[in-house]
Formats: C-alpha cells, structure tokens, sequence
C-alpha cells in the first residue's frame, strides 16, 4: 500500500489518499479555478474601459470515495473534514508527492453522499464532495517565507554542510540529496535531519518548506 498524498496539516492527521492492488482511494473529478476582478469605467458614447483591480483566491473540488471495504472508518474521515471546515483551518494538499496551491486551502464545503449503509446504520460508504478556498496571509506571510528561503543560500554545488534548502516545484529528496551530496542515495540523511518537517512519508514533500542539509 502506498501513500501518494493527503488533505490536512500532515499525513498522520488528515484524509490520506492511498493506492494498492487492493486500494483505490484517491480523489476523482477534481477542478481547480482561479479568477481576476476588473472594474468597469462607463465612457460617453464611447466603449466602456475596464481596469484589473486583482486576483481572488484559487479554488480546488474533488470527489472522494471512503469506504469501509477500502481500510477507512467513513464517519471518522467525514467528521476529520467537518472539523477541518468549522476551525478555518489552513491545510495542504498533496498529491503524487506534489504540493498543490501556492500555501494552503481550507474546506468552505462539503457534501456527503451516504452511498450504503450497514446492519446497525453506520455508514460503510460514503462519497464525500469537498470545495477548497486558497488561504493565504497576505504579503508579509510570502514576504516571511521568501526572507527565509534566501538565508543563507543554499549552494547546488553539493557537499557542503550546515545550510539550509527551500523545497521547489518538482523536488523530492532524492534530486535535493543529489544536488548536495552528488548521489540520491544521501536521502535519507536529509529526511532524518527534517523529519519533524516532513513527517511520517519521505515521499511527501511540497514547496515552501525549509530543510536543514546535514554534512
């Protein structure tokens, strides 16, 4: 069984998606959406003009089935996204090993349809609908993390200890080991060096985050 991505804070406390032989617990008929404000200058006589006035936060739906059969308790995975939704929480959203979203997403909605129920009413399997709002703390949250990315630089150069990494679009630890030590095998140097930032899956990193690069 391989873990290939989560909703939630990490892995360990969030909606994992996973796949097996067996398993197929991934989301389905995702959309991600994005769109730009503009204001209208009415004009005598004239065409009107129109002026970009900025950005609204990305949204991001996806359908998942959460099915006793498939290894998960469905009324604790669904009370997990209630909470989620009703604390505002920030979460990350990974999947396949990559980070989607330029920081975090909270839950604005769900919708969950119980599909079979058992002998005592509790459900066996639900397909749960879930909208993502892009979060974001503004400017001086991205100014907070690009100062940190830059200090101190970290050097591709490879082999030189006691400096810091940001993860981008795209790494994973083997290609960060690469790029510091000249083989991928060093991995598992660097996850044991960060593992209270990545947590539980070496396979589950995603942009923004800062790694310490051990000699």
């Amino acid at each position: 069984m391989a873990l290939i991505g989560y909703l939630g804070k990490s892995a360990d406390d969030g909606i994992e998606f996973i796949v097996s032989r067996e398993v197929f617990r991934t989301p389905k008929n995702m959309q991600w959406s994005g769109s730009a404000r503009y204001a209208t200058h009415e004009r005598h006589n004239t065409h009107a003009l129109t002026e970009f006035t900025g950005l609204d936060p990305d949204r991001f739906s996806f359908d998942i089935l959460l099915a006793a059969e498939l290894g998960v308790d469905p009324l604790k995975e669904v009370v997990k996204i209630w909470d989620f939704e009703r604390s505002g929480e920030a979460l990350g959203l990974v999947i396949g090993g990559k980070a989607y979203g330029k920081y975090r997403w909270t839950i604005t909605d769900h919708k969950t349809k119980m599909e079979y129920m058992d002998g005592l009413g509790d459900m066996y399997a639900v397909e749960v609908s879930v909208d993502l709002l892009e979060y974001m703390k503004g400017e001086t949250h991205n100014a907070g993390n690009t100062a940190k990315a830059k200090a101190p630089a970290a050097s591709a150069a490879g082999g030189t200890g006691g400096t810091v990494y940001t993860v981008k679009k795209g790494d994973n630890l083997w290609t960060i080991a690469k790029k510091f030590y000249g083989s991928g095998a060093g991995y598992i140097k660097i996850y044991e060096a960060n593992r209270d930032v990545i947590g539980g899956s070496p396979n589950l990193i995603y942009p923004g985050q800062v790694f310490k690069i051990p000699q």
